[in-house]
């Protein structure tokens, strides 16, 4: 039977949403940090190894969005998946000793996991999008990458609670024990447990990209043939971002928002620690804020649907102003709520960002334009993490605002509070860069 245009595209978005749901909702993710400490590695290590990381993101990124356009965007995908088996299978082989071949196989985890990201980023959206614009389908775009973003939220709030809970080899003997499986996990099984259980995941996700259709056709090329067209797309894209107004002042904007957001995310254990909310309680914390992108998408392709992107650019910025100046003063408990702010722009963020460029970018480039914003979202990351440490250096040597050390917290935590309030004016200096820079660039002649 021959499938239709609308069949193959229903099918497309089915698909899209497994492997998105699959691929990024990962159940180490709530330990991730004491799965490094737990095979004897040192927070030293766990820097350099999520350096390499985001230096291999970094260098792939475009790269892969522009084979994406060349070779198609169901190979990337296959290929991302394949990297997604390869890194759990060198987690779950990895001794527990801290040794040298320990950080071996955790390199290569971090290698191969990059490339992942940087294969499927793009290529995902791109094979979606234009499926739905071969079956003359593309206005339902907004709604499929609502309902993306829906269940990869809950995807995330039961990897989260399921990966916390098989860490602990407790709980799990504790089941074993009352489905009268006579059995006892230790510790060290426990650890693997999240990492097996994202190995199925990963499975999962191969199947759903060798399902997948690319509807968009392309030619039959050599090897060099193929990496010459993907630099030329490569350059191609780049141009066309600088020459157009709104795919640059999307991607600056993102930049702006992205990364003193992603900062905050990457220290929010520590925040939770600060407002006194309990250690038991941070689970249920992050797994709450997953659930916000139930309602959240939609409140997006509202703002989408009824504002343009100007006006939807300054209420992000206005909402994260507000989120910023209030977990600056770490308010106890109560620092809750300035926080779930920051969850919320950084998912009305995503969802715009997504529509914008897909409803801008032309199929024969969209993949690598995609690619692109992953590139300068993950640069401007890394910046402001190089800027944090910084920060936090600098306070040490000067001396602390009376008004925190009044709190009586110890020195590490009064460091920490510090800094916060020098996050909205951060945020402030680089707003007004941002437009600064996009004024520059389409000034009136």
């Amino acid at each position: 039977m021959i499938k239709t245009a609308k069949q193959r595209a229903e099918k497309n978005l089915r698909l899209f949403i497994c492997f998105r749901m699959l691929f990024n909702a990962r159940f180490y993710y709530p330990v991730y940090a004491l799965l490094f400490l737990e095979h004897g590695l040192s927070w030293e290590d766990f820097g350099i190894l999520n350096g390499i990381w985001a230096i291999t993101i970094i260098l792939l990124e475009v790269p892969s969005g522009a084979l994406a356009d060349t070779l198609g965007r169901k190979k990337l995908l296959i290929l991302a998946a394949i990297c997604m088996i390869v890194e759990m299978i060198a987690l779950l082989f990895a001794p527990m000793n801290g040794g040298q071949y320990v950080f071996l196989l955790f390199a290569l985890n971090r290698v191969v996991s990059g490339l992942a990201e940087a294969a499927a980023s793009g290529a995902d959206e791109a094979l979606a999008y234009d499926s739905l614009k071969e079956a003359g389908m593309e206005s339902e775009w907004n709604k499929a990458l609502e309902k993306a973003q829906r269940f990869t939220s809950l995807a995330f709030f039961f990897a989260m609670m399921t990966g916390s809970a098989f860490y602990d080899h407790e709980f799990i003997n504790m089941c074993l024990q009352a489905m009268g499986i006579d059995f006892k996990m230790t510790s060290a099984q426990a650890i693997k447990a999240p990492i097996f259980l994202t190995l199925i995941s990963s499975l999962i996700v191969l199947g759903a990209s060798l399902a997948m259709k690319d509807s968009f056709a392309r030619e039959k090329m050599g090897a060099l043939e193929t990496m010459s067209l993907s630099f030329k797309k490569t350059v191609q894209a780049g141009a066309w971002i600088w020459k157009t107004p709104l795919p640059f002042g999307i991607l600056i904007t993102a930049m702006a928002l992205d990364n003193v957001i992603r900062q905050f995310l990457t220290i929010a254990s520590a925040y939770w620690n600060v407002i006194s909310l309990p250690v038991a309680s941070f689970g249920l914390v992050a797994s709450g804020m997953s659930l916000m992108g139930i309602f959240i998408p939609r409140l997006a392709r509202y703002l989408g649907d009824h504002f343009s992107p100007q006006k939807n650019f300054f209420l992000l910025c206005l909402l994260l102003t507000v989120g910023l100046w209030g977990i600056g003063f770490a308010i106890p408990y109560w620092g809750i709520l300035p926080a779930i702010l920051l969850y919320a722009t950084m998912q009305i963020m995503n969802y715009l960002v997504s529509r914008y460029l897909n409803e801008e970018a032309s199929s024969e480039r969209r993949a690598t334009v995609l690619s692109f914003r992953g590139l300068s979202t993950n640069l401007s990351y890394g910046a402001v993490s190089l800027l944090y440490s910084g920060l936090i250096a600098w306070i040490k040597l000067s001396e602390i605002d009376p008004m925190i050390t009044d709190r009586k917290m110890n020195q590490q935590d009064a460091v920490f509070v510090q800094a916060l309030g020098w996050f909205p004016w951060y945020f402030i200096f680089t707003l007004f860069l941002v437009v600064a820079i996009f004024k520059t660039r389409f000034r009136k002649k």
